[in-house]
């Protein structure tokens, strides 16, 4: 028997790849309602004319919540990404096996943290 063989729920339940295949659809669900919302929101705003467009966008754009919400948009964006090009890597057999995915991921975690941090520096205007 293989030692990546998990011989309880509980033990699949504490896995890295248990949580990464979670995140990934929870990060995912969220990017589809995000893009339906910004494209419900922008058109409707559009189709009001210009001065609601600019309107909605002064709002959006000077906003600490949605400020706030940009941040943890990147760092959703980073992670599903990041995580997607993992598991391509993995399923087209390009430089992954069994034994060094959980590696690849958090390597991969690492990167992604990086650039997180990075941007929202940059964003705070340090």
């Amino acid at each position: 028997m293989s030692t990546d063989a998990y011989m309880t729920r509980s033990q699949m339940w504490d896995a890295t790849g248990m949580w990464a295949w979670v995140l990934h659809r929870i990060t995912g669900l969220g990017l589809v309602f995000y893009i339906l919302l910004h494209t419900g929101l922008m058109g409707t705003s559009l189709l009001a004319g210009k001065e609601n467009f600019d309107s909605t966008l002064s709002i959006l754009m000077g906003h600490p919540v949605f400020e706030s919400l940009d941040i943890l948009l990147l760092g959703t964006v980073l992670y599903h990404g990041l995580n997607g090009i993992r598991i391509l890597l993995f399923d087209i057999g390009i430089g992954v096996r069994v034994q060094t995915q959980k590696n690849l991921f958090w390597i991969f975690m690492g990167v992604g943290a990086i650039l997180w941090f990075w941007f929202i520096l940059v964003k705070l205007g340090y």
